[in-house]
Parts: C-alpha cells; sequence; structure tokens
C-alpha cells in the first residue's frame, strides 16, 4: 500500500475511532442503568426461584437479559465479567468502573427488596475453604470465558444469550454444592455485607470477591489468546482507544 493509502487509511480509522467514543459517552448513562436492572433481577431470580432450581432461573435470567439489553449495555451484570472483557481489551476499562459500580447497586437493591418482602438468599456455607476456592474459580473461568469468546467471535444475539445464559446454569450446578455457586463479585459483596455466606469477611473477601475477579481475568485472556492471529485486533484499537478531549 502507498503512503497516501496508509494516510487514508489512518485518517478513517481514526475517524470511526472518535466517533465511536462519541457513542460511548452519549449512550453510557442508559447503559449503566441497563446493568443496574439486569443485575436486579439477576438476584431477584436468585432470591425468588424455588430451592433446587436456582441454577436454571438465574441462568434464564440471563439468557433474557442478554437478549433484553445487550445491545444497551452488553449485558455484563458481573464485575468478573466485565474485568475479563477490560483485560482481553474487549471494553474500555473507565466505562467497566462505572459498570461495576451499578452492578454492585443492582445487587444491593436487589437484596434490599428481598428482606422487605421475606425472602433472602440462602447461606452459601461452603464444606471446605479449599472446595469453595476451587469452584468459585471454576463456575466464574466457565462463564467469562464464553462470553469473551461469544463477544470476539460476534456471535448472533440469539446464540451467544443461549450460550451465556447455559455457562451460568452450569457454573451454578457445578460450585453450588461447595460454595453456593456465587460466581459474582457484585452479589458476593451485598451477600457478605448481610452476614449471608458463612466465613468472615476476609476470608469471604478473598472466596467470593478476588477469586472470581481473578478467574474471570485468567479465562477472558485465554479466550482472547484463541482468537486467530489479526482477526479483531481493529475492534480491540477502536475499543480500547482513548476518547479525544472536546
Amino acid at each position: 500500500m502507498t503512503k497516501t493509502g496508509n494516510t487514508n487509511a489512518n485518517l478513517k480509522r481514526a475517524q470511526k475511532t472518535d466517533e465511536q467514543g462519541h457513542l460511548r459517552r452519549h449512550n453510557l448513562p442508559k447503559s449503566l442503568i441497563a446493568e443496574l436492572i439486569g443485575t436486579f433481577f439477576l438476584v431477584e431470580a436468585a432470591l425468588l426461584s424455588p430451592p433446587g432450581l436456582t441454577f436454571a432461573l438465574v441462568g434464564l435470567t440471563l439468557l433474557v437479559m442478554v437478549i433484553a439489553i445487550g445491545k444497551v449495555s452488553g449485558a455484563h451484570l458481573n464485575p468478573a465479567v466485565t474485568a475479563g472483557l477490560v483485560a482481553a481489551r474487549q471494553f474500555h476499562w473507565r466505562d467497566g468502573l462505572l459498570y461495576v459500580l451499578m452492578q454492585v447497586v443492582g445487587a444491593f437493591l436487589a437484596l434490599g427488596l428481598g428482606q422487605v418482602v421475606g425472602r433472602r438468599l440462602p447461606e452459601a456455607a461452603p464444606g471446605s475453604q479449599l472446595n469453595a476456592v476451587i469452584f468459585e474459580m471454576l463456575g466464574t473461568a466457565l462463564l467469562v470465558f464464553v462470553v469473551t469468546r461469544v463477544v470476539i467471535s460476534k456471535v448472533p444475539e440469539a446464540a451467544s444469550a443461549l450460550a451465556i445464559g447455559l455457562a451460568l446454569s452450569v457454573g451454578i450446578a457445578l460450585a453450588g454444592a461447595s460454595s453456593g455457586g456465587v460466581l459474582n463479585p457484585a452479589i458476593a459483596l451485598a451477600l457478605l455485607t448481610g452476614n449471608l455466606v458463612a466465613g468472615s469477611l476476609g476470608l469471604g473477601g478473598v472466596i467470593y470477591l478476588l477469586v472470581p475477579l481473578l478467574a474471570g481475568v485468567g479465562a477472558a485472556l485465554l479466550a482472547r489468546y484463541l482468537t486467530p492471529y489479526g482477526a479483531g485486533e481493529q475492534d480491540r484499537e477502536e475499543i480500547t482507544a482513548a476518547p479525544k478531549k472536546s
């Protein structure tokens, strides 16, 4: 390609990146509200589901939320997912911080409503600390790996919703007996604050907050590594480019 051709291509890419940055800033308030609403309903599904069906109803709730608000916010609804997508360069870190904040607010609002109507999440009482760590890590890694692959591969909406919802259902089913199957640091923070997780706040913070975040980042980086060389590189550059100051 000639020097002029390279210059024109760079200018077009810069213009597209600037336009996307403007759209991101314009739509961010709607995205944040969508994250709050989605996380709220995700927690309510766990609160209101009959015993033994939590994994299925929570997974189905995530599935319908991906369809309902996926095009608004991406339907992360989980700080581990957001952290993973940031690490994989599929999401801007500044927006990620705000997403996590709204996810936590949504989880607390849902638990607050649960207290009002007399419904509480069952206490997560790990059989052993090591088992809790392992299964929270595995369940979260499965979810974030699937989400990241879906995002990078640009899987159609219906298929991505099904894959993500099933991944969460499987993750909860796998981890439920050993850790309670929380798999979500926003929900975990609300549980720990309300003393709904067995163990001290410090130990619970490691098991239910730190471990899922690290597992999410690791799973997302692995998902990114599996991307064929050159695929999606332009998208990552546009997503992670810092917006220009007006």
